[in-house]
């Protein structure tokens, strides 16, 4: 009895744990809320796609400021994940709106990426 609770609760563990972690990650890979509104907006930033992808796309400029790029739905995973590994370690330039979080990270909301 004792080993089916506490597999259950091993079950239970796990399976909320990647329900959060199904939350975070689509949390990161949306538009911002509707309700923020953008720092600036129409901003070309240029700077460089980090080699990590861990946490989504990062452009951090010669400034050393860093902003999330942030990609509407219609941007597939494979087509950002495809741009990262183009992209990464060079320079590029991408047009969008600027949002800063309660955090004061900065995120860069992209209407598209740039072709290969």
């Amino acid at each position: 009895m004792q080993y089916t609770v506490h597999h259950t609760l091993a079950r239970l563990t796990l399976t909320v744990l990647c329900l959060t972690w199904l939350l975070v990650g689509n949390a990161l890979a949306t538009a911002p809320d509707d309700d923020a509104k953008p720092v600036k907006t129409g901003v070309t930033v240029t700077g460089v796609i980090e080699d990590d992808y861990a946490d989504g796309l990062l452009l951090t400029t010669d400034e050393g400021v860093s902003y999330m790029v942030l990609t509407p739905e219609e941007i597939t995973l494979e087509q950002e994940e495809a741009f990262h590994k183009r992209s990464k370690g060079k320079a590029v330039s991408l047009t969008g709106n600027v949002f800063r979080d309660e955090d004061g990270s900065l995120s860069l909301f992209v209407n598209g990426l740039p072709a290969p």
